[in-house]
Parts: C-alpha cells; structure tokens; sequence
C-alpha cells in the first residue's frame, strides 16, 4: 500500500513539473497560458459567448452558400429592402425581420461554420449583436437548379448582453481545476 502512495506521490510530481515548465509559462502575467487564450494557425476566433453557434467561418458548407448566408445577413443587418439578395423571400418576412432587429439596433453579426442536414440543406447558426442585446437565429438553404436559395430563417427573441455575462455560465470544471 505505501508503494503505491510513494508511487502516486512521485508521479503528481512529475506531472506538475511538466506542467510548470518554461514552455508552458503563461507570458503577461496571468493564470491561463496563451495557447487556450488565442486561437491556433487555422483555428476559427472564438468567443465565449458565441460558444453555441460555434466556430466562425464557412464550416462544411460550399462557398456559394457560405457567401449567400453572409449577403443575406448583411443586407438584414443595414437594412437594405432591395438588396438583390432579398428578392426571392416574402416581403412581409423581410419586414418581419427588420422589425425585430430594430429592437436591438444591431452593429456587427457573427455567423458560424455552415453544416449539411440530413434533408440536403445547409444550415447556419448566426448571431446580431447590438450595444445591449443580442438575436440568435439559423438560416436553411437549399441548392436549387445549380443556385442556392433560401430556404427558412428562423430569429429568436433579443436576449439582454448582461444576461451572456455571467462569471460562469458553463460548466469548465477541468480547466477550473487545473488553472
């Protein structure tokens, strides 16, 4: 029994040893090292509130799609009514949308990697972000005759950015545990 405690005691020594070498120094000061702070070579931004729509970026998706999503929510974004992207969707809809986004007077929106569902559309979860709320909503579209169309577009009630602020709204246990 004490050969495995002696065991075990030497072991958590070599472990935290590797773990507090030079190579692993967090530089500027803080507890957290650089490499889970800023995103690898290749690796989309993150950000932690955005951690439900995922990575930034095309994802799976086929360019001509990815560039459709980002047409369609910039031109919701400035409000533009006759953008040539908004030409194929209800009027009303359009309207609807604009609508709802004046309530948060949104100033940027984020849109995460493209994933193909199982019916053979693409879909993708988006973000409107404004100085005090945020809308989160997911756009379909679908390949019709050699040109993607949009399909649905579903936006969700604004949401206060204080309510995305809380110290520890997830569960990160193991990082907690090692920092």
């Amino acid at each position: 029994m004490n050969k495995v405690r002696i065991l075990g005691f030497f072991l958590s020594l070599y472990v935290l040893a590797g773990i507090s070498g030079a190579e692993n120094e967090p530089s500027g000061g803080t507890s957290v090292p650089e490499a889970l702070r800023r995103p690898q070579r290749g690796e989309a931004p993150r950000y932690p509130q955005d951690t439900i729509i995922g990575s930034l970026g095309r994802g799976e998706a086929a360019q001509a799609a990815y560039t459709l999503a980002k047409d369609l929510l910039r031109a919701l974004l400035t409000n533009t009514q006759d953008a040539p992207v908004l030409q194929d969707m209800d009027a009303d809809l359009i309207e609807e949308y604009g609508t709802a986004l004046d309530t948060i007077k949104p100033q940027r929106f984020r849109i995460g990697g493209g994933r193909e569902e199982a019916d053979g559309s693409t879909s993708f979860v988006f973000r409107f972000v404004g100085r005090d709320q945020w809308i989160t909503g997911e756009l379909y579209l679908r390949a019709e005759e050699a040109r993607w169309k949009v399909e649905e577009l579903i936006l969700e009630e604004a949401q206060d950015l204080r309510e995305g602020a809380e110290p520890y709204p997830f569960d990160y246990s193991p990082y907690e545990r090692l920092f």
